[in-house]
């Protein structure tokens, strides 16, 4: 937030000597309508880095009214369009829970409980973000949030079937939720491609590398070993360079 647009955190990124910079769609700033009239591949090159971009946190393509379904893919298909022109190696996204419905035993996720309507929905999402991406080398990375139920594992495998997809592991996230994904990561390590790093204590988190409890050498090292991208997800640009002089501190 401190930067107040897109040329300004390019510079502030090449000048900390790192490669790229995400673009979070849930800034007005870098709404998919504005991205599309900004020079992002004249911004990339003049600074030697390149973008990816996160999309909307509140996107859910599996939502049971088609007619809001069919907007979010429009969205997502938008978005790997710009990917294509702006050159965007990677679309990070999240998965929607759903809507939560309260009984007196406890509470039910809709998507949970309506299981084959809600794989229809990801397998119809999952083959027209396939269809669009054929032909390029651009990912669609599948972040962690607050700990996956049952029902967003298999739908997570189901996107994972096609080569399109990868998976994003934010380690504060994971560490917030007592490493509940982490086992998933490790099974399909092979498929990691994005990560989001940043410290934390509890359930507090992008806070700068080294000032927290999070391991993130072994993080890191998981992300080395993959190839994957990775993101310091900090909020300030203070925490940013802090966390650059850890990583060189550390020879990272």
């Amino acid at each position: 937030m401190e930067t107040s647009n897109i040329a300004s955190a390019a510079a502030l990124c090449a000048g900390e000597g790192l490669r790229f910079v995400e673009l979070n769609s849930n800034f007005p700033q870098c709404g998919l309508d504005i991205l599309k009239k900004t020079p992002l591949r004249e911004l990339a090159q003049e600074h030697g880095i390149f973008f990816t971009l996160h999309l909307d946190d509140r996107l859910d393509a599996f939502d049971f009214n088609l007619l809001v379904r069919e907007a979010y893919t429009r969205t997502i298909l938008d978005a790997i369009r710009l990917a294509k022109a702006a050159g965007m190696p990677v679309i990070n996204m999240h998965i929607p829970r759903g809507n939560i419905v309260t009984l007196p035993e406890g509470k039910h996720y809709i998507y949970g409980e309506f299981p084959r309507e809600f794989e229809q929905a990801v397998l119809k999402m999952r083959e027209s973000c396939r269809a669009a991406i054929s032909g390029s080398d651009i990912r669609i990375s599948v972040e962690n949030t607050d700990g996956w139920e049952p029902y967003e594992l298999s739908a997570i495998e189901i996107l994972l079937e096609s080569p399109a997809f990868g998976l994003c592991l934010d380690i504060g996230h994971d560490h917030a939720a007592q490493n509940r994904d982490l086992p998933f990561f490790l099974k399909h390590r092979d498929r990691l491609i994005h990560m989001h790093a940043h410290d934390g204590r509890g359930q507090t988190n992008h806070q700068a590398l080294g000032t927290g409890e999070i391991p993130f050498d072994d993080r890191l090292a998981l992300a080395k070993e993959a190839g994957a991208t990775i993101v310091l997800e900090t909020k300030t640009a203070a925490a940013l360079r802090q966390s650059v002089r850890c990583l060189r501190e550390r020879a990272l």
